[in-house]
């Protein structure tokens, strides 16, 4: 057996014999209540029981989940009313049915151990209030200061015996940080608590006032409002559901893409490695202007995607070593528009489509398809256009040799204004300025690890893998 099998099995024993001792120790108490006669049900009205375990039953059906296995609900109001007016026993059956109803969808030692853990923090709450009541004479046949703030201990002991025996079970069950179980889990609830108690203290007086009845017909419009809240998360929820599945199919529609420029790199080797050091400069680019992330993800991606309308473009052209005819040349020239088309397809990327669409238009007018010029053209394209010309300056092409990163930087000033944008050349020359060779020629760069920088499945999975930490 490994050692990571005989930690598990070790882990699952503990865990095993801590939900034993709570359901045994839970039954031995209950057991306890029910026949020692100190249950406190002699003096207790039936019809009280029922419709506070019903208001449980409610209570538990409208518990809403705010965070892993932690959920937010009421039921420990009509638990503290049990404790004050029909003893431990009662206490104890009011929590053992809703709790039981929360738990009704798992299995069968997950229902038993949550019962227990309802009968445990009833049972140790009713037990301090009966002693307090007793030792310092409060009455609860009126409304009294002792009586009130005897219900506020009351309702944090109930709440912090249960956060303690789901910290331990945390903690053995799923190994989980207990700092950041409290921090993360716990704390956010306590305000929420502290409402809670608030609320508890307005309902006692009700039900001091009017009885069980009257205090009943309170929990009305708060089981409304928590309806409101379980189906305002629900539709949260929704939402996180759809925007996961957008982003998938974002993701599956950038592979295919970045897949036909891997197919294009076969047909011609120099594209993928273009694609990848265009994207690179782009992103540097954007983040040396402070553009903000959004900005910096688009010019990144419309620089790994530019040339994918080479795809449709023959490989007689693509690699021809002498001058092109003005066919091929008019073929070279749809590529800008081939790419835009593909990319506009899907409603998230048409930005990065108009960028790519306007990639080979000239600073003066010069440009193709639309001969636009200065700030006709997209900022994002001017952009693109620097970091395009310049790596291609710097890469061997079948008609050329490649030209020195000083080289090329010579060349990008002496178009400045013409072909392109000079305040985006110098921002390229900056980029340039304290790297080192490799980036300079643009040989550092690498199509599949610049590809995977912007998928949304990866920021999906990292997203995940911070919330599970929580």
């Amino acid at each position: 057996m490994s050692e990571q099998s005989s930690t598990k099995q070790t882990a699952g024993i503990v865990y095993l014999l801590f939900v034993s001792f709570v359901i045994f120790g839970a039954l031995i108490s209950f057991s306890y209540v029910l026949f020692s006669g100190q249950s406190g049900l002699e003096n207790t009205s039936i019809t009280s029981i029922i419709l506070l375990s019903a208001l449980a039953l409610v209570a538990a059906e409208m518990a809403v989940e705010f965070s892993p296995r932690m959920v937010i609900t009421v039921l420990n109001l009509p638990i503290m009313l049990a404790i004050i007016f029909s003893g431990i026993g009662g206490a104890c059956i009011v929590a053992s049915v809703g709790t039981a109803w929360m738990a009704r969808k798992w299995t069968g030692i997950a229902v038993l151990f949550n019962m227990s853990v309802g009968i445990i923090y009833s049972l140790a709450s009713a037990v301090l209030f009966i002693y307090l009541r007793n030792l310092l004479h409060i009455s609860i046949e009126n409304i009294n200061f002792g009586l009130l703030a005897l219900f506020i201990i009351t309702g944090l002991t109930m709440s912090f015996v249960n956060m303690s025996i789901v910290t331990v079970f945390v903690r053995v069950k799923y190994r989980q940080n207990l700092k950041k179980l409290w921090i993360h889990n716990f704390l956010p609830a306590l305000p929420s608590q502290l409402v809670l108690l608030g609320i508890g203290l307005v309902i006692l007086a009700i039900y001091i006032k009017a009885g069980l009845i009257g205090a009943a017909l309170f929990f009305v419009p708060i089981f409304a409002g928590q309806h409101v809240f379980k189906l305002l998360q629900k539709q949260q929820g929704l939402l996180a559901e759809q925007t996961k599945l957008s982003q998938e199919l974002m993701d599956m529609n950038i592979g295919l893409a970045g897949a036909l420029i891997m197919l294009l790199d076969s047909k011609d080797h120099y594209t993928a490695s273009h694609s990848a050091g265009v994207a690179m400069y782009c992103r540097d680019m954007a983040s040396m202007m402070g553009m903000s992330d959004d900005q910096q993800r688009i010019a990144h991606m419309a620089g790994l995607l530019h040339d994918l309308g080479k795809v449709g473009t023959p490989d007689s052209v693509l690699k021809k070593k002498g001058k092109l005819t003005p066919e091929e040349w008019e073929q070279v020239k749809q590529h800008p528009t081939t790419a835009a088309e593909a990319l506009s397809q899907l409603a998230s990327h048409k930005e990065i489509a108009d960028i790519i669409r306007h990639h080979q238009e000239h600073f003066d007018g010069g440009g193709y398809p639309y001969g636009k010029k200065g700030d006709e053209i997209p900022e994002l394209s001017r952009m693109l256009a620097v970091a395009d010309t310049y790596h291609a300056l710097t890469s061997n092409r079948p008609y050329r040799k490649a030209k020195s990163p000083f080289e090329a930087l010579i060349i990008l000033r002496r178009v400045a204004g013409t072909q392109l944008d000079p305040k985006y050349v110098e921002v390229m020359a900056q980029v340039l300025k304290n790297e080192d060779l490799s980036y300079r020629e643009g040989s550092k760069a690498d199509f599949l690890k610049e590809f995977q920088k912007d998928r949304p499945a990866r920021r999906l999975d990292a997203f995940r893998k911070r919330a599970k930490e929580v």
